[in-house]
């Protein structure tokens, strides 16, 4: 009867929405981490376009910048927070821009671009801080809980005393794994960050350091390996 299967149909279609916005906020974290780090190499090749002085503080600033990012915002992001010390490497860049010398017109589409993927970078920045707090609230969570509570309660009503207690047992254990492994992949999604197995992890921002190392090899950046100010 429809009234018997009712709770299974409102489960697994409550499970299968939770895993698509999970999901969405899952491949969002990943999609503004990489678009943030990519925002921060480019505008290290584009500082090439200034004097030797202004070109080596801006990319020490974004090395910086970087450094911070993985060493000290990655852990806090995964408690929810994010970090001051990025937003002190964010202030020293853009200080930076208003001692740039813009004489020429090539300087001066250098500045422009700077300018624009400055504003890519605080996108991706901002959709990466965004996803770090849990898309399904607690409320949500009990209440899928309950019901699948409910959907195991009623396979156990269901149980026929002349079929095989075997095949009774799979019918419920199915039923039960179906709602815990929904629930282990929205929870896992819903924290992008964690430490365990397929957690983000700030793989985009390591390479763009990487290849901001390979523009300026001899470049002293004003902070240590973890992005502190010396």
């Amino acid at each position: 009867p429809r009234s018997t299967l009712f709770p299974y149909t409102t489960l697994f279609r409550s499970l299968a929405f939770l895993i698509l916005a999970a999901f969405q906020t899952y491949t969002g974290a990943k999609s503004g981490a990489a678009s943030e780090a990519t925002a921060v190499l480019d505008m290290s090749r584009t500082a090439a376009l200034f004097p030797a002085s202004q070109r080596d503080r801006l990319r020490s600033n974004l090395v910086c910048y970087g450094r911070a990012v993985v060493n000290e915002e990655w852990p806090a992001m995964r408690q929810g927070d994010s970090s001051a010390l990025v937003d002190h490497w964010i202030s020293q860049y853009r200080s930076t821009f208003g001692r740039l010398k813009v004489h020429s017109f090539t300087a001066q589409a250098a500045l422009q671009d700077l300018l624009t993927l400055a504003q890519t970078r605080t996108a991706g920045r901002q959709q990466r801080l965004s996803d770090d707090t849990p898309a399904v609230p607690t409320p949500l969570w009990a209440a899928l809980i309950f019901v699948g509570c409910v959907a195991v309660a009623l396979q156990l009503g269901m149980a026929d005393r002349g079929e095989r207690l075997r095949i009774q047992g799979l019918q419920i254990a199915g039923v039960a794994a179906v709602v815990t492994t929904g629930l282990l992949i929205i929870n896992f999604l819903d924290h992008p960050y964690g430490t365990r197995v397929g957690g983000i992890e700030p793989v985009s921002m390591r390479h763009s350091l990487v290849l901001m190392h390979n523009l300026s090899p001899g470049l002293r950046p004003p902070c240590t390996q973890s992005g502190r100010p010396v």
